[in-house]
């Protein structure tokens, strides 16, 4: 049967063969059934094949018949004593060392017959060839099989009893993913092929560090409830892990928890910020956020979803830089079965169809390609979206939230982003103050990220000391509160006390603050000694000192202040 299913693959290395060789070609499966011929062999010797003849090759391998219709494997074949076929060589085609069928090379001339005689290694090694061909296509075909097999099987023995069930390999590779857990966590059956892609870090982390069955309770954005975690191994050694979700049926994502709480600040911009999410609860209006990278824009989009009156039904991030353009279209509005090659039996549901009644959340809007913003200014004045392959508009009801860490504007300019867009998008806009505007914040957010580490690193560590709190306040924080919270996790880390010592700090900070340290110290030193010239050139009495401050282009207060200093 597997022959049978790659017939079009052998009818081409028949025919291909054939006029390489200019001999004729046949292949047959273990039952002696033609699968496929050259016309030549098909017209000179019919579909029926001698069966001793094929079942000899099985048991042999290969096999030289040079006196056609006079060997003893020819006894009983009707072309006994009178077979057309002037030589032929025959090679068992197996897959995995078992037999599953022959194929045999054949000449119906005496002149190919005295060829084929002089040269028979060579041909023996061609049909050898042919053969192998023949196992590799077969053998693709027979795994492909088993692998739709496995996760039938697999559906069939988990779904009654896991509603929500997952198979990665060892590296977090995604395996298979049941129906229920796709619903769960939508991006099981989007782009994502990793479980870095479906669960946060420091979840994906845990699980392939599990060495036995484990489970563990999680609060994350779309699931409350243990994850079950099982190693699968093989000699010992773990080769992937199967995931058990069991949702919590008391707790609620979205209404027992205050996402606003998360958002940790004293700053009066930020304050303003979430007075402005309460205000935001019963719109459906676009939200455009701004704001540098690591300055917590997701947290804003969770706040405003979870705040409004939407918040019982999806929430869908999607980072527009991280998805190929290839599969950017059929992963936002989905696809018809046959849209495409290797499209999927029964179409499938792009991200807008999953967010219905929710929102979706377009982090770095700014890397959207041009065609598809023109698609995504449909959708937001429209209300419907189209699968690829499909004319049938389907219409939703979603509020898209965008965020960048561009200027979209220059971007206009630069005919790199839709004028129309941006003003769909950026009907209510949020900008975010990048941490170095927020210094009050860093004691209160270094407090926060050291409980939150203490718990998950088993350590006790109090507090920051004076110095460690100073040198994190004379920082630049390029990467924003993201950064303040990879610098606290390793100082944790590092720290052997219950108080983290500047020493504890990453190098990078320590290093930027002494470095600006001694420009300013150098600075100060420069400036003192050119007020020093100055005075021992014009005197140090009051008439001299004015010259000075004249000639330094200072006022005289401001020269009498800095002798001071």
């Amino acid at each position: 049967m597997i022959l049978k299913d790659i017939r079009p693959s052998l009818d081409n290395i028949v025919s291909t063969m054939s006029n390489l060789t200019n001999l004729e070609y046949a292949i047959f499966d273990a039952d002696s059934h033609l699968i496929t011929s050259t016309r030549t062999y098909l017209k000179r010797k019919g579909r029926t094949v001698h069966s001793a003849s094929i079942e000899e090759v099985l048991t042999q391998g290969n096999i030289v018949v040079n006196k056609p219709g006079h060997m003893k494997s020819c006894i009983g074949c009707r072309f006994v004593n009178n077979c057309p076929s002037t030589i032929e060589i025959l090679s068992c085609i197996k897959i995995n060392s078992i037999p599953i069928g022959v194929v045999s090379m054949t000449s119906f001339s005496q002149e190919r017959h005295v060829t084929i005689e002089k040269n028979i290694s060579n041909y023996v090694e061609i049909i050898d060839y042919i053969s192998n061909l023949i196992s590799m296509f077969a053998s693709n075909e027979s795994s492909k099989k088993d692998s739709q097999i496995l996760h039938n099987a697999i559906d069939e023995l988990i779904t009654n009893e896991y509603e929500y069930f997952l198979l990665i390999d060892a590296n977090g590779m995604l395996i298979y993913c049941n129906k229920g857990t796709n619903e769960l966590l939508p991006y099981c059956d989007l782009f994502a092929q990793s479980i870095y892609q479906i669960l946060p870090k420091d979840v994906s982390d845990w699980i392939l560090s599990v060495k036995k069955p484990i489970k563990r309770y999680f609060s994350l954005n779309t699931f409350n409830g243990l994850i079950y975690v099982s190693p699968l191994t093989s000699y010992d050694e773990v080769i992937g892990y199967s995931l058990k979700f069991e949702k919590d049926k008391v707790l609620s994502v979205s209404t027992n928890f205050n996402y606003l709480e998360k958002i940790i600040s004293n700053d009066n911009i930020i304050n303003e910020i979430k007075r402005k999410i309460i205000k935001l609860s019963t719109s459906s209006s676009s939200v455009l956020i701004t704001g540098k990278t690591g300055t917590g824009k997701e947290m804003i989009a969770e706040a405003i979803h979870y705040t409004s009156n939407r918040k019982d039904n999806p929430f869908i991030p999607i980072n527009c830089a991280n998805i190929p353009d290839s599969l950017f279209e059929s992963e936002l509005f989905g696809y018809e079965e046959g849209a495409f090659t290797g499209a999927k039996k029964g179409g499938k549901q792009g991200i807008f169809e999953l967010a219905n009644s929710g929102t979706i959340f377009l982090d770095e809007i700014g890397e959207l390609p041009l065609y598809l913003q023109a698609k995504l200014l449909r959708v937001l004045q429209n209300h419907t979206i189209q699968r690829l392959g499909s004319i049938t508009p389907i219409p939703i009801d979603i509020r898209v939230i965008a965020a960048t860490n561009r200027d979209l504007e220059e971007m206009i300019e630069e005919n790199k982003f839709r004028e129309d867009l941006f003003y769909r998008l950026n009907v209510i806009q949020i900008h975010l103050p990048p941490l170095i505007k927020r210094i009050g914040d860093i004691e209160l957010l270094s407090n926060h990220f050291i409980n939150v580490y203490n718990k998950r690193l088993n350590k006790k560590i109090s507090s920051l000391s004076d110095e460690a709190l100073e040198t994190l306040k004379s920082y630049s924080w390029p990467g924003n509160i993201r950064e303040l919270e990879n610098c606290i996790e390793y100082a944790l880390n590092m720290e052997e006390t219950k108080i983290i010592q500047v020493s504890s700090l990453p190098t990078r900070i320590t290093h930027y603050v002494n470095s600006n340290s001694n420009i300013k110290d150098r600075v100060s030193e420069t400036e003192y000694q050119l007020i020093i010239n100055a005075l021992d050139k014009n005197g140090w009495d009051v008439k001299g000192k004015e010259k000075a401050a004249k000639e330094l282009g200072l006022s005289l207060r401001t020269l009498y202040r800095k002798l001071k200093m």
